[in-house]
């Protein structure tokens, strides 16, 4: 591996910098390597109030040899193996990793999501989906959760005859399956299907890291179903996701006596298609043009000289924190209210965030951490 991709490596696993970061840092400085030698002075000028943690090369290194340990791959968002629909979505994870049949990511793929909770029903109608589907050749993307998802992979398991499979979206590191009551079909997807995460080896399990995923869910798959959920459950982060990408939203429709069937129900209401059968989803999605694709990162996009801007940088992160507070805002509506270029206030939220003082929300929304002193 080139010293470049050891540096995306290390600079993705470095302290603060999450997907959204990782991209404008590669587009300001052009490669993983330049912006490593920056980062920690953006993150003084951003307020920093100790030095963040970067990464090693050892820890990269690290990450390398557990892969290959256990016959995974790391892939690079930069990496012709990487799934094209990803790229496609704002925050696309800068490295994945990979445990399985990769050739399963460029396929075909729909998502099929719901409740842990799920009724005998819904489970059996989820795998019967999920079967019908692979057999027309779609890839199943879940979350491998109880539930749902664990009926979605199970039912994609059962096509014996070649076509198809399913993928599953961990919010834990891929060398472990969690929960564990799922290391049954963790073992099946291993062998027969792909299990992929953004979270690097030895991440501790963390509830939030959960929801997270549930963007590459949606971004690996043209379209979401969602089966049972109530008003609260995470697959209707996932459905918000997925409009946010453009994706397709389906549902299927349940008593108006059952909670579980309250998210589809207002889904539906909401637009998104009605879904009985497999029928409708093909009948939905093949009729979806490819996206139009292209790279979600693009080292150097901006050729700026960083140098000369020093003194507008300071005067844009002066109007910037004027306008931010703990409640979110939407970056265009920061950009019209500041009248500054884009790509001043990109820089400033970009040392902001580095230094822990920012926070990102889906629709493109940010936030100061609640308590940060302006």
């Amino acid at each position: 591996m080139t010293n470049e991709k050891l540096d995306w490596i290390r600079l993705s696993l470095s302290e603060n910098v999450g997907p959204a970061t990782f991209k404008r840092l590669l587009s300001f400085f052009g490669s993983a390597t330049k912006a490593l030698e920056h980062i920690e002075d953006w993150a003084r000028k951003g307020g920093a109030k100790k030095s963040i943690t970067i990464a090693t090369t050892d820890a990269a290194e690290l990450q390398l040899n557990k892969a290959e340990k256990i016959n995974a791959k790391i892939l690079l968002s930069v990496d012709a193996a990487y799934p094209t629909l990803l790229k496609q979505i704002s925050d696309a994870p800068p490295v994945l990793f990979i445990l399985g049949h990769e050739n399963l990511l460029n396929q075909k793929s729909v998502a099929i999501v719901g409740t842990r909770g799920a009724t005998l029903n819904g489970k059996n109608f989820a795998a019967q989906l999920a079967l019908d589907l692979a057999q027309q050749d779609y890839v199943i993307i879940s979350g491998m959760a109880k539930g749902i998802d664990r009926s979605a992979h199970v039912g994609a398991l059962q096509n014996t005859d070649g076509h198809g499979g399913t993928v599953a979206v961990l919010g834990t590191p891929i060398d472990a399956a969690y929960p564990t009551e799922n290391k049954d079909i963790y073992e099946q997807i291993k062998e027969r299907g792909c299990l992929i995460s953004e979270f690097p080896f030895g991440t501790k399990l963390n509830p939030r890291n959960f929801p997270r995923r549930n963007r590459i869910i949606s971004g690996l798959s043209k379209g979401v179903v969602v089966i049972e959920a109530n008003l609260k459950s995470g697959s209707l982060i996932t459905a918000k996701e997925a409009l946010s990408q453009g994706r397709k939203v389906m549902a299927v429709p349940g008593s108006p006596l059952d909670p579980r069937a309250a998210g589809p129900n207002m889904l539906i209401q909401q637009g998104a298609t009605l879904i009985s059968s497999a029928k409708d989803i093909t009948n939905t999605l093949d009729h979806i043009e490819d996206f139009h694709l292209s790279d979600t990162i693009t080292p150097g996009e901006y050729k700026l000289d960083l140098d000369k801007m020093e003194k507008d940088i300071d005067k844009a992160r002066h109007l910037v924190l004027e306008n931010l507070g703990p409640e979110m805002i939407e970056t265009d509506a920061l950009i019209r209210a500041t009248e500054l270029p884009a790509r001043l206030v990109s820089i400033v939220l970009t040392q902001l965030e580095l230094a822990g003082r920012l926070e990102h929300f889906p629709g493109n929304r940010i936030a100061l951490i609640y308590g940060d002193k302006k």
